[in-house]
């Protein structure tokens, strides 16, 4: 994937996902919904937060690493925004539920963060065992 076709992308997968949350938002009484309003409710979510997030992450990576290749910057950010986009979505669910705690919370942190550094490990050694 080119940067530029990642950034269309995700702008349009932002787009798309954030009017369809609000539209959601304004539009479904929650109580009368039922499985078919949440599952929408939490689909436009998870889309509008992982393009938003991966977008961001990307901006970040490019401003603090400006001579790093700018598609070294993609995969990371898109990672991290998916992974943030679930964390928030499980946790709503749970919360949803009620079955949310601080000790919940805590779990899921430390689920999303040892994932993470799996991901970071796993790129570091790849990095390092490519032939140059």
């Amino acid at each position: 994937m080119t940067v530029r076709a990642f950034i269309l992308t995700s702008v349009t997968a932002a787009a798309i996902g954030w009017t369809a949350w609000g539209l959601i938002i304004a539009s479904l009484d929650p109580r009368q919904a039922g499985l078919l309003g949440y599952i929408l409710f939490f689909l436009a979510l998870f889309l509008g937060v992982a393009a938003s997030v991966s977008l961001g992450g990307y901006a970040v990576r490019r401003i603090l690493q400006p001579r790093r290749l700018a598609f070294y910057a993609i995969r990371p950010a898109v990672r991290q925004g998916i992974l943030l986009a679930l964390f928030m979505n499980i946790v709503l669910l749970l919360q949803l539920g009620r079955l949310y705690r601080w000790w919940v919370g805590i779990i899921l942190t430390g689920i999303v963060v040892i994932t993470e550094l799996v991901f970071l490990s796993y790129d570091l050694a790849h990095r390092r065992t490519q032939p140059r």
